[in-house]
């Protein structure tokens, strides 16, 4: 299993902040995750749908709004690190144990 750790904006438009799976690769926590988000992004969809029809709702909104225009993450979208260190590659191979920090490429203090 692989520790993966999500901050800054990718933690908010992804709408965790840790998980763990397997992964091979560092490009494998990225369809994962692009995954989750996906399925995120349906089943908020379907809800708000059938939460159209009730006249007791006023205002409805979605539970991440931000999920729907980033259905998808890749590796350009983060600044990534593999136990501490700068990865600059998406196929840089991962070892059970590892933990992975996926930042925002830009953020303010």
């Amino acid at each position: 299993m692989v520790k993966v750790k999500v901050f800054g904006v990718i933690r908010t438009t992804t709408g965790f902040g840790y998980l763990e799976t397997e992964a091979k690769t560092v490009s494998d926590i990225f369809a994962v995750i692009s995954k989750k988000m996906a399925q995120g992004y349906k089943e908020d969809k379907e809800k708000l749908e059938k939460m159209k029809n009730d006249p007791e709702l006023k205002h409805i909104k979605p539970r991440n709004k931000a999920l729907e225009y980033h259905e998808k993450l890749e590796f350009k979208d983060a600044v990534v690190y593999v136990n501490g260190e700068r990865c600059m590659r998406k196929g840089k191979k991962l070892s059970d144990g590892d933990e992975v920090w996926l930042l925002s490429p830009a953020a303010g203090g």
